[in-house]
């Protein structure tokens, strides 16, 4: 018989040291089983060698070997998967069961990326959020993002962000740790946005930061290297490549020209010879490095006692950009961001039911960089070639001691010289530091002995933000070859601006600019329950105030404070955890308007039935264990119809300074006039969003599998633009203004998840996600074209119009015999355009909607997470569907040839010629000269610019059994990388750059990180 003892221990929460009441736990060997004391304590009879297995609701399961030991303590870990958490809403929060807005919160867990940036981890991974990151250029990175989509043509289309209840801006969520984000969520209906009237009718963005738990002092490290590097590069043609196809296209219009670089020249390029006289330089290689590493670090301590509790935190981000720096210079003209994160959450517990919560967080960030911007310079490599002159000359023998360097150039057209982006890329540099400071103050009393569940909360915000900028650069000096002796290969150099060049640095440019944020608050809340009833009322008024107190706008409308105040409340009610009924509304006002106009009102309803909790459920309730339906109603406000110094829209903008008055007998009599800026109407007023929602929740399987979704529709009016329509003969200097637009969105958004544990050493996580968001205007003030498919009226916002290409001209008998292009000269080989409106005539009239939107209609994600003892394993998957971008085909674009432009790889692949007239060709018929017919923005040109990218992939290791040298369970290393892989019909550049292929790429990422916790 097995030889059995006694061993005792306790049972606690790992993050917060609380003991856990009712833990079941079971020896495996012995089959005896127990359970947790209210002190957390057990005892458990076992055999030798047994294992205890620790269950526990809301609890991971938790297996642990008993060995010689006696007493042994066991910390469980939340599976927040299975615990009906509380969500924050606004102004709060409400047990998710109960919830009948339309609210997805997201794991910060799930937004742990290698980048430093936490806006380019929202795509694909957050229903109802439309995001995309066009560049990838360091501190210019932030992503895109909207709530369901574009619902608005007016000023403020993009979500308010609010951080600990308090409107933050799209740079402060972009540089948030994600280690310091307690909760992250998506409010989209206007039951969940209606409180913030003023501001919520393009949907929320709520971020929560931690804040400590009573306990021992617990410390969390962070630390993440990575490998950065461009997810793709154009291809461009090499020197050889360049000269032969740029002397064809010499040719191919005018064959009197000739060639414009010799065979001779040709030959010794090809043959490597002289590279100072026979250059072949790839720009990409000369300016920019293959790759970069950035780093970022996180440390933070929480804990606290009975008096108070403490969460604080340091974050630090080091980046850098891809740009090469000149030995020869003296600075730095890479991007090189150091920026420092600080945060104190420290919540005083004053007495027994009055706590005060202080919250400072503080970001200082230095940056360096280079004069021009990063993309700039990236869009540069396409106006030079790769054979007029290298980046920089070795100097000749006049030179040898000349301090400054030998920048390479020679002159294009006329006197004019050709861009040198390398000397353009090191001539200076900015240096820049900013500084943002938030402070906040909530005091928070429970006022049970006036009635139960009654409490008061008032809450003071700050923040101040500050840039200050340098910006010194010095002139280049440009050199080309004078002569050249082929036999001692000695060349003579002169330099071709001798009297513009300085090799100084000049004199500082500054920058300055700062603003102020004050918001106070004051808010009471009653919830209470009587038998099955659930009650819960709220009010809340706001005062907010917004200063520029530094730059250089002389405007008064601009420079006065921006004010708005408000009142908001919500009513719910709850019957047996069963049925449930919402009113809540926002009542606003703006300095914006006036009069009747000031002040508005925005109410909105919403029921919920958990259909499951119903008897008639009970049959299936093994198979659906939860199944929910909720819609609401509702108007919600936006008073951002214009910018800062577009306000007050009822008054006049008038100037001094018209053209002159004169009179009298001599007409020497003169007096200036005015000049109308914008004339006075009172009657603007806010933009208005009815919204609509109806969505359901479901669980199966006791909730291993969950699929949620929401219908929505938002109807928005009032929309403040320009009337195009008002005739001139009214005699008006400035334009006429109004709310006269509409527009409708709807779609739907929804997401799955699936988890199983298969024992104690395996789980599974599935998850996906899509939104489906589509939009057209209903009504705007356009002008009157006479024919309706010019008309953006149906059409969606983000609609772009285009000409039809048909082909491309066979010879000229096929172009005297169809409708004249209105774009200039054009030949056999040219874009044919078709006449849509059938006059003769091909112009800006046969316009007409091409394609999908610029902004993606459809984006969805979908991924895996998984794991074997101490080995994690995730990817994920995110795609872009329904929309669309036109080439910049133009001199700006990737126009070959002009002023010796460089040309893409693929044009020299596939052009149209005498010898391969192929209609259908890549390229129309080469040119030296701007082609304007072939450059206009047409369906020749319209690409597709959906995508299926693999976002990331993660493996991770959590050593066991590091409690014994001072680490607290959760310490871990991995490996990940993001953007390793993307699939799309286009090939030239990445095409989540859309129309910005020139610029600076997105940037894949291989990553190692640290995380330690003790």
């Amino acid at each position: 018989m097995a030889q059995t003892k006694t061993i005792s221990g306790i049972v606690k929460d790992v993050k917060t040291g609380k003991v856990l009441e009712g833990v079941s736990i079971l020896a495996r060997k012995g089959g005896i089983t127990a359970s947790t004391d209210n002190n957390g304590g057990f005892s458990i009879t076992v055999v030798q060698k047994d294992t205890l297995d620790f269950t526990f609701v809301g609890y991971k399961p938790y297996k642990e070997p008993v060995d010689d030991r006696n007493v042994i303590e066991i910390q469980l870990e939340e599976d927040e998967s299975t615990i009906d958490e509380v969500t924050v809403v606004a102004f709060g929060t409400q047990k998710k069961s109960s919830i009948v807005g339309a609210v997805t919160t997201v794991n910060a867990r799930d937004l742990q990326v290698p980048s430093s940036n936490l806006t380019s981890a929202f795509a694909g991974r957050i229903p109802g959020l439309i995001s995309f990151s066009p560049s990838g250029e360091p501190g210019a990175d932030n992503a895109q993002f909207f709530v369901r989509g574009v619902t608005t043509f007016g000023y403020q289309s993009s979500p308010l962000i609010l951080i600990d209840g308090f409107e933050s801006t799209t740079d402060n969520l972009a540089r948030l740790q994600p280690d310091d984000i307690e909760s992250f969520s998506i409010l989209k209906d206007a039951s969940a946005t209606v409180l913030y009237g003023a501001r919520g009718a393009n949907g929320i963005i709520m971020v929560n930061t931690k804040a400590g738990k009573e306990g021992p002092v617990q410390v969390s490290a962070r630390l993440d290297v990575n490998v950065t590097t461009p997810v793709s590069m154009v291809q461009m043609l090499d020197g050889v490549d360049y000269m032969r196809l740029y002397n064809s296209a010499r040719i191919n219009r005018n064959p009197l020209l000739g060639n414009y670089y010799s065979e001779q020249k040709i030959q010794s390029t090809q043959n490597g010879e002289n590279p100072m006289i026979y250059p072949n330089t790839d720009w990409y290689s000369e300016l920019f490095n293959r790759s970069t590493n950035n780093k970022k670090a996180n440390i933070n301590l929480s804990g606290g006692g009975q008096v108070a509790t403490y969460y604080v935190a340091v974050g630090v981000d080091k980046e850098s950009g891809l740009l090469k720096v000149d030995k020869k210079n003296n600075f730095n003209n890479n991007i090189d961001i150091s920026r420092y994160n600080i945060r104190s959450n420290v919540l005083f517990k004053l007495t027994p039911t009055t706590k005060l919560d202080t919250r400072m967080q503080s970001r200082f960030e230095r940056y360096n960089g280079p004069y021009a911007s990063a993309t700039s310079i990236f869009n540069m490599v396409m106006n030079i070639n790769p054979v007029d002159f290298p980046a920089v000359y070795e100097p000749d023998e006049a030179n040898l001691y000349t301090e400054h360097i030998l920048f390479g150039n020679s002159f294009s057209s006329g006197a004019s010289l050709m861009p040198n982006p390398y000397a353009q890329m090191v001539r200076g540099y900015e240096d820049r530091n900013e500084t943002t400071i938030i402070a906040q103050a909530t005091l928070s009393q429970d006022l049970d002995f006036i009635t139960e569940g009654l409490k008061f909360q008032g809450k003071a915000s700050a923040n101040t933000w500050s840039r200050y900028a340098s910006r010194r650069s010095y002139n280049p000096y440009y050199y080309d070859v004078e002569s050249y002796n082929q036999i001692t290969e000695e060349y003579k150099l002169m330099v071709l601006n001798p009297t513009s060049g300085q090799p100084y640095l000049g004199n500082v440019i500054p920058i300055r600019d700062a603003n102020g944020h004050f918001y106070f608050e004051a808010r009471v809340n009653w919830d209470r329950m009587f038998g099955k009833h659930t009650l819960s009322a709220m009010t809340v008024g706001m005062m907010e105030e917004k200063l520029l107190t530094g730059g250089n706008s002389v405007s008064i409308y601009e420079t006065l404070p921006e004010r708005n105040m408000g009142n908001s409340g919500r009513f719910s009610y709850g019957f047996d955890d069963t049925y449930f009924a919402e009113f809540a509304y926002g009542y606003n006002g703006s300095e914006k308007f006036t009069g009747n106009m000031r002040y508005g009102f925005f109410p909105s309803f919403g029921l919920g039935w958990m259909i499951s909790n119903q008897k008639f459920w009970k049959p299936i309730e093994s198979v659906v264990n939860m199944f929910k339906l909720r819609a609401t109603w509702g108007l919600v406000g936006n008073d951002a119809i214009a910018g800062r110094a577009g306000r007050f829209f009822y008054l006049s903008d008038i100037d001094l300074g018209g053209g002159q008055y004169r009179w009298g007998a001599s007409f020497m009599n003169s007096y200036n006039g005015y000049t109308v800026n914008r004339y006075a109407n009172p009657d603007i007023t806010w933009e208005q969003s009815e919204k609509w929602n109806l969505g359901f929740e479901s669980g199966f399987f006791n909730s291993a599998l969950k699929i949620q979704g929401d219908f929505f529709r938002d109807y928005r009016s009032k929309i403040y633009m320009t009337r195009q329509n008002f005739p001139s003969s009214a005699g008006l200097e400035a334009s006429i203004s109004g709310n006269v637009g509409k527009v409708t969105s709807q779609g739907f958004d929804g997401s799955i998840e699936f988890q199983k544990y298969v024992g104690l050493d395996f789980w599974l996580s599935l998850r996906g996600n899509f939104t489906y968001a589509v939009n057209k205007f209903v009504e705007l003030d356009e002008r009157d074209y006479p024919d309706q498919y010019l008309k953006r009226l149906g059409h969606n916002i983000n609609q772009q119009w285009g000409l039809v290409a048909e082909r491309l001209f066979v010879d000229q008998h096929e172009i005297e015999n169809s409708p004249h292009q209105d774009f200039g000269e054009y030949m056999a080989g040219d874009i044919k355009y078709k006449d849509i409106n059938g006059d003769g005539v091909i112009n800006s009239n046969d316009r007409v909607a091409l394609g999908y939107p610029t902004v993606p209609e459809i984006q969805y994600g979908f991924g895996a997470s998984m794991g074997y003892k101490a080995i994690d394993f995730s990817f994920f998957f995110q795609g872009n569907a329904n929309t669309s971008f036109f080439i910049n085909a133009g001199d700006s674009g990737i126009a070959p040839f002009v002023n010796r432009r460089n040309a893409l790889s693929i044009i020299a692949e596939d052009y149209w010629s005498e010898t391969n007239p192929n209609i259908h060709a890549f390229w129309p018929r080469l040119s030296t000269e701007a082609i304007n017919n072939n450059v206009q923005q047409s369906s020749w040109w319209l690409r597709n610019g959906g995508f299926m990218r693999l976002k990331s992939v993660e493996l991770g290791y959590s050593p066991r059994n590091l409690e014994s040298i001072g680490f607290r369970k959760g310490s871990r290393i991995y490996f990940s990388t993001e953007n390793p892989l993307v699939f799309s019909t286009f090939k030239l550049w990445d095409p989540e750059m859309g129309r910005n292929g020139l610029g600076y790429p997105p940037n894949r990422r291989f990553n190692v990180g640290i995380q330690l916790m003790f």
